[in-house]
């Protein structure tokens, strides 16, 4: 199929008119879409939950979240956060 030229003869393209067909179309998907999660998948999720809150356990009673360095790297992350929600 080749590009043609749109010359000044051509018609017009008058408003498109939504007779909400499409919305009633997405609402039905919406109310049959459903997510279903293994025992496994939500057994491997909690795990590694459990993991990374021990993680943050251990850095927190290390010291680690109070050096210099890092303590400057939350800030600025906060400081960040709390622009976008201006």
């Amino acid at each position: 199929m080749g590009v043609r030229e749109v010359t000044p003869n051509a018609s017009p393209v008058g408003p498109v008119k939504n007779d909400g067909s499409k919305k009633d179309k997405a609402e039905d998907r919406l109310s049959k879409d459903s997510v279903s999660l293994s025992d496994e998948a939500v057994s491997k999720y909690e795990a590694l939950q459990s993991k990374r809150a021990e993680e943050i356990r251990e850095r927190i009673n290390s010291g680690y979240y109070f050096e210099r360095e890092v303590t400057e790297k939350v800030a600025d992350l906060l400081l960040k956060d709390l622009k976008k929600t201006e």
